[in-house]
């Protein structure tokens, strides 16, 4: 039976029984005071809690002041020796330690099957997570292998068309050296005649006429 709010909570035994319910004078930690409301049997169970608990004062029963002996499955409630009498007639009674122990004991399996139930619900998760965080991995290595095989392609494909355009450069330098060459000596050849025509104007012009017409022969043919 609830004696302090002190006290550890009768259902789970680990959380504190900071909340007592009257109906079934049992204390109840934060958790298990929802876990019981949620039941269709006990949502309309009311409850003390903090200090309005009296630590030192046994809870009676507030009809007939006396102690809780049995509980009522048709009521769903703790009830004392009068009220099995007065109020419960012909209801279906259990022992109410007994059933504190029962009703302990079907909520421990609930919390039992619910927290294996989490654990592997967490668990599925965890590995989803590593699966997806694997995936993920995969295909950025796949995207940064694809990059660098393009970036290399594209990189020797502009390498290979510089170079062309290099060597056809060097081609068209070479060829117009080559034809510098030849009309730079056409030029000082003709720079050179020219000179020799005049150095010519002293000579009779007998023999002026014959070197001029050996200077065109020369130039049209």
């Amino acid at each position: 039976m609830a004696q302090a709010a002190a006290s550890t909570c009768e259902i789970c035994t680990g959380g504190p029984g900071e909340h007592y319910c009257q109906q079934c004078d049992q204390l109840y930690c934060g958790n298990c005071k929802i876990s019981h409301l949620r039941a269709k049997s006990c949502k309309n169970h009311t409850f003390v809690s903090g200090r309005d608990i009296n630590q030192e004062e046994k809870l009676l029963c507030t009809d007939h002041k006396e102690s809780f002996l049995f509980y009522c499955q048709d009521c769903d409630t703790p009830v004392c020796r009068i009220c099995t009498v007065e109020k419960h007639s012909r209801h279906l009674m259990t022992d109410l330690t007994k059933s504190t122990k029962k009703l302990r004991s079907e909520l421990a399996k609930v919390i039992e099957l619910k927290e294996t139930t989490s654990r592997q619900n967490l668990n599925t998760i965890e590995r989803y997570t590593k699966a997806y965080r694997e995936e993920v991995k995969a295909a950025i290595k796949t995207i940064t292998e694809e990059g660098n095989y393009w970036k290399k392609f594209i990189d020797k494909k502009v390498e290979d068309f510089v170079k062309l355009v290099q060597d056809e450069e060097q081609k068209a330098l070479h060829n117009m050296s080559a034809l510098i060459k030849v009309h730079r000596k056409d030029f000082e050849n003709c720079q050179q005649w020219q000179k020799n025509i005049k150095e010519m104007e002293s000579i009779a012009d007998v023999l002026l006429l014959k070197n001029l017409r050996n200077l065109k022969l020369m130039w049209t043919t």
